[in-house]
């Protein structure tokens, strides 16, 4: 037993899901299935119980989950407790956050444990806002690529750190739950009532309309937004279906009970999340050690970059 497979179980507890948890993971669903049956088969127990395609934790997985979460969180606890001895940056991090801000929380999180004195302030911008030269921050969070309009005393640098697919949610009043289902043709959906995100920014781009289009229809739109938790919400009451980025899920979906997520199949687009910073010489340094400390978390190459 590994601290790797605590981990990946740990996840898979929460989305009940192979394949979305693989892909949050950033792992083949076979390892992922592997790994499982390889903790099951050491305890010597069943951890889960299956049901078609879907999985739930059973009695001997709950009971398993309360030891191995305290085991990961006393893990954490070490890791922050030594890092702490060797990071002693202070000052203030400005992240300006077009994507869904929370999918960096936990590497914001860990970072601030790390470094007590380095405050962080983190903004979700509306996406129709235009962004003023008196209010650069030290970063930018984007989902979407092209041209940027800043002239060049404001020089960006973009870094992608993760690329995910796009998924299907649904409310099972709106499109009712079939346990042996986890997938879904956008072709299906031509006459569903979609609530989208506005697509009115240089930093982000909403690919529901593509990815319609692609099918053969124009999604009928009853409701479009600014913010990805709002539209979680009416998707929650049925009022229309939505497409969403699948790494954002595991944020947005909570406590949703009532809520399914399908992959989409034959869906050539891709979700990439990317920081952009400013050139190194207006970057101050506790901007430049987070910047660095982001790119390890995601495994990026260092940044030889002006």
């Amino acid at each position: 037993m590994d601290i790797f497979q605590i981990k990946y179980f740990l996840e898979l507890k929460e989305h009940e899901h192979m394949s979305i948890t693989a892909e949050l993971l950033n792992i083949s669903q076979p390892t992922l299935s592997r790994s499982i049956s390889s903790l099951e088969a050491e305890l010597g127990v069943q951890l889960f119980d299956r049901f078609g395609k879907r999985i739930k934790l059973n009695h001997n997985g709950e009971e398993f989950a309360r030891y191995a979460e305290k085991a990961v969180h006393f893990l954490n606890q070490g890791i922050t407790s030594i890092k702490k001895l060797r990071y002693e940056v202070t000052g203030k991090i400005t992240i300006l956050a077009y994507a869904y801000a929370p999918v960096l929380g936990n590497c914001i999180s860990s970072y601030a444990q790390m470094n007590p004195h380095v405050q962080f302030i983190v903004s979700q911008f509306a996406l129709g806002g235009k962004l003023k030269q008196s209010e650069t921050p030290d970063f930018i969070l984007c989902s979407s690529g092209g041209p940027l309009a800043f002239d060049q005393e404001q020089f960006w640098v973009e870094e992608p750190l993760q690329q995910t697919d796009y998924v299907l949610a649904a409310s099972n009043r709106l499109l009712p739950l079939d346990p042996e289902r986890t997938s879904i043709s956008p072709s299906e959906l031509r006459e569903m009532p979609f609530i989208t995100m506005m697509n009115r920014s240089i930093f982000f781009q909403d690919f529901t309309f593509q990815i319609c289009q692609n099918a053969g229809f124009f999604p009928q739109c009853v409701l479009e937004t600014d913010n990805y938790s709002v539209q979680m919400e009416f998707v929650r009451q049925g009022l229309g279906v939505a497409i969403f980025p699948s790494n954002y899920i595991q944020y947005l979906k909570t406590p949703f009970s009532d809520i399914s997520v399908y992959k989409l199949d034959n869906c050539s687009y891709c979700h990439t999340l990317s920081l952009l910073r400013r050139k190194k010489t207006q970057m101050s340094e506790s901007a430049q050690d987070f910047w660095d400390y982001v790119l390890s978390s995601y495994d990026r190459p260092e940044d030889q970059r002006p």
